[in-house]
């Protein structure tokens, strides 16, 4: 049984794409990032960065956008 997946199967899937994560010699292989999650493969792991960061940067530019209407 893997470490990961002793608790949860929910830790056998992408956090990305939600796909099984790859297993190679009957091991679990994935890509960890930074932040603990894992993925499976860096492309997944690039994508949720990007949409993590895209996701904040929208929040704070309605948040500016308001600011900016409400002072005209």
């Amino acid at each position: 049984m893997s470490a990961y997946t002793h608790y949860t199967d929910a830790a056998a899937c992408c956090a990305f794409c939600i796909t099984p994560l790859p297993i190679a010699n009957g091991e679990l292989q994935p890509w960890r990032a930074a932040n603990g999650l894992f993925f499976c493969n860096e492309f997944c792991a690039d994508d949720a960065e990007e949409a993590r960061f895209q996701s904040r940067g929208r929040s704070s530019r309605k948040a500016n956008d308001l600011r900016a209407c409400a002072s005209t």
